[in-house]
Formats: C-alpha cells, sequence, structure tokens
C-alpha cells in the first residue's frame, strides 16, 4: 500500500506580541509605542461601542458592530434525543453581542 503524504502542519495563528514585533519592524517604531497604539486602538473601540454607538470602521480592515440578544424565558420542559430524559431549560438573560465584519476591499482582496 502507498503512503499518503503527511500534511504540512498548519500556520498558527499570529500572536499579539507578534503582531506588535511585526509592526514595529516595519513601521521602524520602538515596540512600546507601538503596543500603546494597539492598547489605545483597543480602549477607543471599546468605549465608541459602549457609549452607543451602532458600528466602529477601521477603514479597508474591519467593521465592528454590536447585536442586542434579546432575553429567552425558561421553564420549559424538553427531552434530551440521544437518551430520552427530561430537562428544564433556565433562563437566559439578554446581552450585547460583538460582531466583527471584514471591509469588502479586504474580502476582495483575498480572493
Amino acid at each position: 500500500m502507498a503512503k499518503t503524504a503527511a500534511k504540512a502542519p498548519a500556520k498558527k495563528a499570529l500572536t499579539k506580541s507578534g503582531m506588535i514585533t511585526a509592526l514595529a519592524e516595519s513601521t521602524e517604531m520602538s515596540k512600546t509605542d507601538v503596543a500603546k497604539l494597539v492598547t489605545a486602538l483597543t480602549e477607543l473601540i471599546e468605549t465608541e461601542l459602549k457609549k452607543g454607538a451602532k458600528q466602529f470602521t477601521l477603514p479597508g480592515i474591519v467593521r465592528f458592530g454590536v447585536k442586542q440578544v434579546k432575553a429567552v424565558k425558561g421553564g420549559v420542559k424538553k427531552t434530551m434525543p440521544a437518551t430520552g430524559l427530561e430537562y428544564t431549560t433556565k433562563d437566559k438573560p439578554a446581552y450585547s453581542k460583538v460582531v466583527v465584519r471584514p471591509a469588502k476591499s479586504l474580502k476582495d482582496s483575498l480572493k
């Protein structure tokens, strides 16, 4: 029997420190300055979305939005299909969900 070729290991996602290092090298800024910039950008997005803005856009990169998820009333009796056991559902509170979508230019560049 012929052996199948081993798959190359999947490349790991870029970490925060890896991103800061890459940005520092490409912009010739110090790592501490880039780290401060990333932190300030994160705080800016957070404060804008908390203020009630429906969305925040980083032009050409990504769009952040907030979606309100309604509360779900519990107390309904259901059965598990796999085991046949009955259980009662619990209440789920309402919450805000952060939605992230790529910008059209980024989507088009990846085709």
